[in-house]
């Protein structure tokens, strides 16, 4: 039986750095006997995020991708073909989709994807960020985006579900079982200092790591400064709050807005002259250190039970003494 690894993310865990390289050597992976499906794949996505994984077949299930939700189940449909007509011993399908939005918290949408993958052996991979850190990454992206107008504790009581670890690893265990819960944690010690390097031996290709071709090196999605991100918040607040009452906010204009927004969060002259800014003026902080303790703090017997229950850890602690 075809074995499939199921990666969800979590999101801002190198998942599009992981994807890229996953990607860039299909033709290997698939010398080596595992398949890295194309049904599922949109590459020419505006968003990088979306150009390497296979975040289309989660949209599709969320009725995003067709108006008339057709392809839900036709997509779904269209990768089994694929699997089965190169029948391969194991197949990587990644998509951070999966723990990116509350539907997939719904235990009725993890069994439909059980169902629709019932022919294969699942695997479920998931990598885990400490909630502090992953709070100020997702905040970022979602600004960056011109998606977010809120403070970052807003975004935090709003979400909070997406922050319980626990919940999240018991949802997908009781649909596709205890065993086939596959927990990492990302942190650079873990990593090797790549996503990818690490996901070679959860897939048993380690020794395998000098036939792909990865830029180790390279970043992707990288987070702008905490100065960066709240000039990036005022100008959301701007558009919001102002410019939505004069101007029809339609879908060209959403582009054409997410288009400016990333070139100020990406343009380096722009981004070192907001740097010099006074502390006194605008900080860099996100978070204040107590801040980041009280979120640690609220998770940390949740955290505890994942180092017992998932990684066999018996002093409970998953994350290092800030856990």
């Amino acid at each position: 039986m075809t074995t499939i690894y199921l990666h969800i993310g979590m999101p801002k865990t190198g998942t599009t750095c992981l994807q890229k390289a996953l990607f860039n050597n299909r033709d290997k992976f698939l010398e080596n006997g595992y398949l890295y499906p194309m049904c599922g794949i949109k590459h020419n996505a505006k968003e990088i995020v979306n150009r390497y994984c296979h975040n289309t077949l989660a949209h599709c299930l969320m009725g995003l991708e067709d108006k008339d939700n057709t392809l839900s189940i036709s997509i779904w449909e269209e990768l089994k073909t694929e699997i089965d007509f190169i029948n391969p011993k194991n197949v990587i399908i990644s998509a951070e989709a999966f723990t990116s939005f509350e539907i997939f918290y719904q235990p009725e949408t993890l069994a439909k994807i059980k169902d629709l993958l019932k022919e294969y052996e699942i695997k479920v991979v998931i990598y885990l960020r400490k909630q502090d850190d992953f709070l100020e990454s997702s905040y970022c992206y979602m600004v960056k985006l011109g998606a977010c107008s809120v403070g970052i504790k807003e975004l935090f009581n709003e979400y909070q579900y997406i922050f319980n670890y626990y919940q999240i690893l018991e949802n997908w265990a009781d649909i596709f079982g205890y065993d086939n819960m596959i927990v990492r944690l990302f942190a650079k010690s873990n990593t090797k200092n790549h996503i990818f390097a690490d996901f070679l031996g959860v897939i048993n290709q380690f020794n395998n790591k000098s036939d792909y071709k990865v830029d180790y090196g390279a970043k992707i999605n990288v987070s702008p400064s905490g100065k960066t991100i709240k000039m990036l918040l005022l100008i959301n607040n701007l558009n919001e709050r102002v410019l939505a009452r004069f101007i029809k906010l339609d879908d060209s204009y959403w582009s054409n807005y997410q288009n400016f927004m990333s070139f100020l969060s990406d343009n380096k002259t722009i981004c070192k002259l907001v740097s010099m800014l006074p502390n006194v003026l605008i900080d860099d902080l996100l978070l204040l250190p107590k801040e980041k303790e009280d979120i640690m703090r609220q998770f940390q017997e949740l955290n505890s039970q994942i180092a017992y229950k998932y990684l066999g850890q018996k002093d409970g602690v998953l994350f290092g003494d800030s856990s």
